[in-house]
Order: C-alpha cells, then structure tokens, then sequence
C-alpha cells in the first residue's frame, strides 16, 4: 500500500515537478497539494502520512506551519523540501519540529529522505549535512544515524 504525501509548495511548476515525480514511484501516492500554508491547514486530508514542506511560503512560513502541523497532528511527520541550504535554515526547521530536510534538485535524496522519515528515522541531505556539521560541530537529532551519514 503506497504512502500518502501532501506537497505544500507555492512555485505551481515546482509542484507539478513534485507530484509527477512522487506519483511515478510506486510506494507514493500523492494525497493533496497547497500552495500555502494556510490552504495547507485547511485540507490537509486524515490520510496524509507525511507532509513535504517548502519554506518560502507566502503569508504562513514553512517554519510557521511546520510548528501548526506538529501542534494539531503531533504524529504526522514533516520533510522539508527547499532551495534554502543554509545550516541556519535547516536547525530552524529540526527545531519547528521537521524530521528532516532535503535540498532541491536531488530527486534520489528526496525519495530516501521521504522513505527515511516515514521509517521513523531523521534525513539530511548529505550537501546540507556537511554545511550543519560545519557550522555547530554535529548534527541535530538522529540525523546523523540515518542513511544519508554514509
């Protein structure tokens, strides 16, 4: 049985980009979509299982509705999915409370970080990895157990 995912992005052919992707794999299947977080909010659907969040999201950060998400649906996991790959950008979100953070443009990591998650485990991009263990010395959470530290 496939995994629901529920893509919040406001770039409309980043979220195109996303759901063909996703939808080609067989364990995925897409749940829904928002292009805010306030939408996001409001039709987030009980069957989602993990929620792909971008962070520059107009109005409601992704910061701000991964903080909502984990207040209102504490079991349901969030990934980031962002062009932002800074080490700043990436503790701000494991301390909202994301389970992980892929860069975009590396659809494999992105299918791993998916599956990671779901696992029960945290995920990192490896690029975003090297840049977080740079700046504080280590990696917050599990992330650096996941498979992404090999």
């Amino acid at each position: 049985m496939p995994h629901h995912v529920f893509i919040v992005e406001d770039h409309a052919v980043m979220s195109q980009i996303l759901v063909a992707y996703l939808s080609n794999q067989s364990d995925f299947d897409i749940c829904g979509t928002a292009s805010t977080g306030e939408d996001a909010l409001t039709q987030l659907p009980d069957d989602a299982d993990i929620v792909l969040v971008d962070l520059s999201l107009p109005e409601m950060s992704g910061i701000d509705l991964i903080r909502e998400v984990r207040t209102r649906w504490p079991a349901l996991p969030c990934l980031v999915c962002s062009g932002h790959d800074e080490a700043l950008y990436v503790g701000r979100a494991l301390a909202a409370g994301a389970r992980g953070y892929v860069a975009k443009g590396n659809p494999a990591e992105l299918s791993e970080g998916i599956r990671c998650v779901l696992g029960g485990d945290e995920f990192l991009s490896a690029s975003l990895r090297e840049r977080v263990e740079a700046r504080n010395g280590t990696v917050p959470g599990k992330a650096s157990d996941s498979k992404a530290a090999s």
